[in-house]
């Protein structure tokens, strides 16, 4: 661990340029390496629990949710995510997934964290936060590295890495393993699935071509193969014959090319593609809708006549049950089926892939040593290919362009203004602005006011989404001659939804007061905020309810408070809270509300070969229910034959038994596990 020092402290992603904190047009948070090895987080998205006002949990299973401000339960849709630059906001249907990030937590050196909109530097969908995750430089990594970990719950990790340097060129390369086995109290007698399996390449090149210019590459990539819970809407009306396993693939090219006309005028090019395939495939034997049981009348589920009497009765699933034995084109098809001496079975499939090209181009001039000015250009082509959601491709092509000016009008007050434009397909134009001022009222201390708006368009499932789940692998008389049994070939399932592709942009306005000051020992930040969110995709758009309305709003108004303390060279002390009231008119959006949250984190580094670190978090309330826990890690290094060996023991233990968020997501053990890591 480092002391604090009297340099200030440096961030780069409130408005795009390395700047000091006390400058910077946003309340800005930063776990460093430091913090991310005492943490003792196996997972990124765990060392986000350090975050004031971030809600961190595995809400949906296995699947981690990570929102700022929370609100919906399973809201990973308004805040962006950036790792290395590439936005981790996939297009296809407007969610960040966590599991599926091709980088492993050992390979991260920094994460900024800008709280509040910053639309104004990165556009739409950078709607209440942006993470910055920035991965580790080679140059400044030595060694090869093998570490191991294993603990209870299944817990199996593991990490290769390799390192290479020459006088004009450095590189990494790290392939990463993780699994466990999810939460593992039984729900109502049963072992809800829920275990995971993630694997992960990251790699950088990196060479200096002389003083002006720097080339890099980037290049990786994950796997996954995730146990999901059965859909409640499915099991209603079959009965499952193999859990759904989700399955997905994730790869990744960027090229950076960084020039330097001068001290005050540097240029940044940078592209980069993205692909990712998920796919959740399930086998279920339907039952018959007279019987209860299963038969091969379930197959009137996936016939013709079922599916025109539901587009008949408005798309109203209910209605469409009721009026089916009524209905004689679909009495016909039952007494057909009836005939078929074999249950209805299907393997059914949930799919979606999805591709980003993007291209920027970014400026850095300082004008004057009193003005300077970020801007640049920006073009996307996002595509995504789903059977299930979208019946086909659809895509978006969108062109963008910002600016971010900081001047200092008068000593020791200086003024940010910034605004993004920004066109698409599926929306049109937006324009997010943001204007901050900040006072040094003294050395190491100073106040600032920002306003800002940002906007959330809707994703390419929102607003095109054309449903349809396929009924494959049948068997039997069932695969010889669908046309003639259920009326059509493909067969899908009865229900399908179409968006009315009249959605808009959701917005927000939010503007803080804050306060940041920096002693050589002791950093800390407040604010006060509000905001007001409109135009709100609220309401569920899956199969079995879908709701296409901008009807929800959200008013968020609280404090928030950071505190860094670094006594010594052998000590670190962060702590954060949060108290945020929130209004809205759909219920929904509370469930990740908390009214209360904090957390404390302490290491300190007893000797040379011995550290220890203990968290302490809490959330009061997620859906009604407390979140309170306790970490603690011993670590001990030592040298064996040249090399550089630490060994560490993780524990976690729950202060309470509440579920988290959902009565499903219990804890009934502490998580404990030991891990080894060798440096050569």
């Amino acid at each position: 661990m480092m002391p604090m020092s009297d340099m200030p402290a440096m961030v780069l992603t409130p408005a795009r340029v390395s700047q000091p904190q006390s400058e910077a047009p946003a309340s800005v948070t930063v776990i460093d390496r430091n913090l991310i090895e005492a943490s003792g987080a196996r997972e990124l998205y765990e060392v986000l629990k350090l975050v004031p006002g971030m809600s961190a949990v595995k809400v949906d299973g296995n699947v981690p949710t990570v929102a700022y401000h929370g609100t919906q339960a399973r809201d990973t849709r308004r805040m962006l995510v950036l790792l290395d630059g590439r936005s981790q906001y996939q297009p296809g249907l407007s969610r960040v997934n966590w599991n599926d990030m091709p980088v492993d937590i050992q390979d991260v050196e920094r994460i900024e964290v800008t709280r509040g909109p910053a639309a104004a530097a990165y556009g739409a969908n950078a709607f209440t936060a942006v993470i910055n995750i920035i991965t580790r430089d080679p140059r400044d990594i030595s060694r090869n590295s093998v570490s191991v970990a294993a603990g209870n719950n299944g817990i199996r990790d593991g990490r290769a890495a390799a390192v290479g340097q020459s006088e004009d060129m450095a590189w990494r390369a790290s392939v990463a393993r993780r699994a466990d086995e999810g939460y593992d109290e039984p729900f109502e007698d049963a072992k809800l699935p829920d275990a995971k399996l993630i694997e992960t390449l990251n790699s950088e090149w990196l060479w200096t071509a002389d003083e002006k210019n720097t080339f890099a590459v980037l290049a990786g990539g994950s796997t996954s193969r995730l146990e999901r819970v059965q859909e409640s809407g499915v099991a209603d009306i079959g009965e499952y014959r193999q859990d759904p396993i989700q399955k997905g693939e994730r790869a990744f090219l960027q090229l950076e090319w960084q020039h330097v006309f001068s001290d005050t005028h540097q240029l940044k090019l940078t592209g980069y593609g993205q692909y990712n395939n998920e796919v959740t495939d399930f086998k279920v034997c339907y039952f018959d809708p007279v019987t209860g049981q299963t038969g091969p009348g379930g197959g009137l589920f996936f016939s013709q006549e079922l599916r025109d009497l539901f587009l008949a009765n408005n798309s109203d699933i209910d209605a469409t049950l009721n009026a089916a034995f009524s209905d004689p084109d679909v009495l016909a098809r039952y007494g057909v089926l009836s005939g078929v001496g074999e249950d209805f079975c299907a393997v059914n499939e949930l799919d979606v892939k999805e591709e980003r090209y993007d291209l920027e181009l970014q400026d850095t001039l300082q004008i004057t040593d009193r003005l300077r000015l970020v801007s640049g250009l920006n073009v996307r082509q996002d595509r995504a290919q789903s059977e299930t959601y979208l019946s086909g491709t659809e895509e978006n092509l969108s062109y963008r362009g910002f600016g971010n000016l900081s001047a200092e009008v008068i000593r020791n007050v200086l003024v940010n203004l910034g605004g993004y434009w920004e066109h698409d397909e599926l929306t049109g134009k937006h324009f997010s602005p943001r204007a901050g001022v900040n006072w040094r009222f003294m050395p190491g201390h100073s106040l600032r006011y920002v306003y800002s708006e940002a906007v959330r368009t809707p994703d390419i499932y929102e607003d095109r989404a054309k449903t349809n789940i396929r009924a494959n692998d049948l068997r039997g008389a069932f695969a010889s001659d669908p046309q003639g049994l259920l009326g059509w070939s493909p067969a899908y399932f009865f229900v399908t939804r179409t968006s009315p592709g009249t959605l808009e942009s959701e917005e927000i306005r939010s503007w803080e007061v804050g306060y940041f000051g920096q002693l050589q020992e002791l950093e800390l930040d407040v604010r006060y905020f509000q905001e007001s969110l409109t135009n709100l995709l609220s309401n569920s758009l899956n199969l079995f309810e879908f709701v296409p309305a901008n009807d929800g709003e959200v008013f968020h108004q609280g404090t928030e408070a950071q505190l860094t303390w670094r006594p010594t060279v052998n000590h670190l002390l962060r702590a954060t809270g949060a108290h945020i009231h929130t209004r809205t008119n759909i219920k929904t959006e509370t469930r990740l509300a908390a009214r209360n949250s904090g957390s404390m984190l302490w290491a300190w580094q007893l000797t040379k070969r011995w550290g220890l670190s203990s968290a302490y978090y809490l959330f009061n309330d997620y859906n009604q229910n407390t979140f309170e826990r306790v970490d603690a890690q011993l670590r001990f290094r030592h040298r064996l034959a040249g090399s550089e060996v630490e060994w560490k023991a993780v524990a976690q233990h729950a202060l309470n038994k509440a579920p988290l968020v959902f009565e499903e997501n219990r804890y009934a053990e502490d998580r404990m596990w030991l891990g080894v890591s060798v440096r050569f």
